[in-house]
């Protein structure tokens, strides 16, 4: 961390002056120097977008027996890791792919497949490509295949928004991955909630940003089952039981549960509490009364657009789950970066959103399926200015906040993996 201790004066002051109900009492510099100061690495880059993916849209023309056509990371006959970066069913049609890829990446390829889901080849392809035929001629199953698994995105969150937290970002950790449906309509979201770094309780959901509520006909669970089901209290933080929502600006939500300790400990004490709270999935064993190491849950939710183009629309850019949590007798919401300011069911900034801008984001979205985040309570990676030392599991995370441009792959390359989950 930057130093040992708290700057008591600064956190009083920022305290104080942090919105509250029916208040406008909200002091700009004082609240950005305090997240600064609490934020675990120096001279953060004000242009910084937190962004480590690229996204693009391809249209191929096809055979008329092509049914599928995938986009793939890697070729999958030489590849055990090429993963399905988009797909669509074409039917023999020509089909626009819409895909979200890591800035760094290898060698993209375009497959075929049948009707059966058999692949027919697969054939490189260009970065930047908008327009590309596939041709028999330039199909190859030069190899032994290892079917791709569907891309997965792992989404890491810090609680306290507004609040600056530990930055351990595990304090929620989903895995996501999408893949086609049964129909040209459908689009199936494969969410995991692989772990609850805080010993409290909180709402999420995933904004279909982008997506218009009418757009969609209906979400449905085809797979796991009601993440809080049964539970016992009066929903506070989302009203709606349905699994498809109506944000505040008519756009689509999905509706994933109301308390992140309901979904792994369903029961309650003799006062009628949950109990106990505890961390899941953020120590490497249990500590009584304190943490615990339980399988993740996962779901699948289908969703049906109201037209097959706006299903092969939707990519990862569309996809910010959020967190809805309290704060100074306020609902706040935890987003994405790219969506950090939205308030899909609760209004709390007022007229102070540009002053919240202090370019350090609550959540972090790594485009790998089985990223490893660090334990409760351990940093990212930290750099002290002063003494010029970083540490910490990702040590390319820190020159990567200085430098938005640089070790765009830190996620890659942990530093101390005994620091991780």
């Amino acid at each position: 961390m930057k130093q040992n201790g708290i700057n008591l004066l600064l956190l009083s002051a920022a305290l104080l002056l942090l919105p509250s109900c029916g208040k406008e009492m909200f002091d700009e510099e004082v609240y950005n120097g305090f997240v600064d100061y609490q934020f675990m690495i120096d001279n953060v880059d004000r242009e910084h977008d937190w962004c480590l993916t690229q996204s693009g849209t391809m249209t191929v023309s096809v055979p008329s027996d092509v049914y599928t056509v995938q986009l793939l990371t890697a070729n999958p006959y030489e590849s055990a890791s090429a993963e399905i970066a988009a797909a669509v069913i074409c039917q023999g049609q020509q089909a626009t792919l819409h895909y979200t890829i890591p800035i760094v990446h290898g060698q993209l390829y375009l497959a075929a497949l049948t009707a059966q889901g058999n692949y027919m080849g697969v054939m490189p392809v260009a970065e930047g490509t908008e327009t590309v035929a596939l041709t028999y001629d330039q199909l190859s199953q030069k190899g032994t295949l290892t079917r791709p698994a569907n891309q997965t995105f792992t989404y890491l969150y810090e609680v306290d928004f507004p609040y600056p937290g530990d930055f351990d970002y595990n304090d929620m950790v989903l895995r996501i991955s999408k893949q086609p449906g049964s129909s040209p309509l459908e689009v199936d979201l494969s969410v995991t909630l692989q772990a609850v770094g805080a010993a409290t309780s909180y709402a999420a959901a995933i904004q279909l940003a982008g997506v218009p509520f009418n757009n969609v006909e209906k979400i449905e669970l085809i797979s796991g089952a009601v993440l809080d089901e049964n539970y016992p209290f009066t929903p506070r933080y989302i009203e709606s039981q349905d699994l498809l929502i109506r944000g505040r600006s008519k756009q689509a939500v999905i509706r994933l549960f109301e308390s992140c300790q309901w979904v792994f400990n369903k029961t309650l004490n003799e006062l009628g509490l949950i109990d106990p709270m505890l961390y899941y999935n953020t120590t490497r064993t249990a500590l009584e009364e304190y943490s615990a190491v339980v399988p993740p849950v996962t779901n699948v939710y289908r969703i049906t657009f109201t037209s097959a183009e706006q299903a092969s629309a939707f990519s990862f850019d569309n996809i910010d789950p959020f967190i809805i949590h309290t704060y100074n007798n306020a609902y706040w919401e935890v987003h994405t970066y790219a969506h950090k300011f939205d308030e899909v069911f609760w209004a709390v900034f007022g007229n102070n959103k540009d002053k919240f801008d202090n370019h350090i984001s609550w959540s972090i979205v790594v485009p790998k399926a089985d990223f490893r985040y660090p334990t409760e309570g351990i940093s990212l990676s930290s750099f002290n200015e002063t003494t010029e030392e970083r540490f910490g599991p990702y040590n390319g995370f820190s020159y990567w906040m200085q430098d938005h441009t640089q070790q765009l792959d830190w996620y890659l390359r942990p530093s101390y993996s005994q620091l991780l989950y």
